[in-house]
């Protein structure tokens, strides 16, 4: 009987595991998303934290500005301010790979490479996040989910997983900032 139930657990993590939404299923849809265009000048983030739960542990604005360079290259600058008054700063640089709308993105406290696709209203971010925890620091495997909705609005949201299993979960609203009128 445990043998059976185990069996049956394992198939029904196979088939949930099967059902994660891909990157290709976003081809087509609008408007959309080019990373060059949206994160091109001075951005706004307003964001939460989820522990395991879903029990929000932290809350946090953001200023983001994005530029390119002539080889196409970008950098996208963040600044965050948790709701305990830390803060935290993170540089991306922007890579393209040579085949259309994909980069490789590193960063600081960004293990390795970063890898973004771009496809439809989409863009998919999967990367390995050193983060402090206690005295040390984990590694913590992210994939970022950012769609761009039809008035310039990106709502964002990112699993956040160790050892495969489910460990918080980030959700973002990231909102263009339009020039000031003086």
């Amino acid at each position: 009987m445990k043998l059976k139930t185990l069996l049956t657990l394992g198939l029904c993590g196979v088939l949930t595991g099967c059902s994660a939404p891909q990157i290709e299923n976003f081809k087509g849809t609008s408007p959309e998303f080019v990373p060059q265009e949206y994160f091109n000048g001075p951005m706004t983030a307003y964001g939460m934290v989820k522990d395991r739960d879903g029990k929000v542990i932290r809350r946090f604005t953001g200023k983001l500005v994005g530029s390119w360079d002539k080889n196409g290259v970008g950098t996208l600058d963040e600044k965050f301010v948790y709701d305990d008054g830390e803060t935290q700063t993170r540089v991306w640089t922007l890579t393209p790979t040579g085949e259309e709308k994909t980069f490789i993105g590193t960063a600081g406290d960004i293990v390795g490479d970063a890898h973004m696709v771009a496809k439809g209203n989409t863009v998919m971010i999967d990367y390995v996040m050193r983060v402090p925890y206690k005295d040390s620091t984990i590694d913590i495997s992210v994939r970022d989910w950012l769609h761009l909705q039809e008035d310039g609005v990106i709502l964002n949201h990112s699993k956040m997983k160790k050892f495969g299993f489910e460990v918080g979960e980030l959700v973002i609203t990231i909102i263009k900032d339009f020039p000031s009128k003086k």
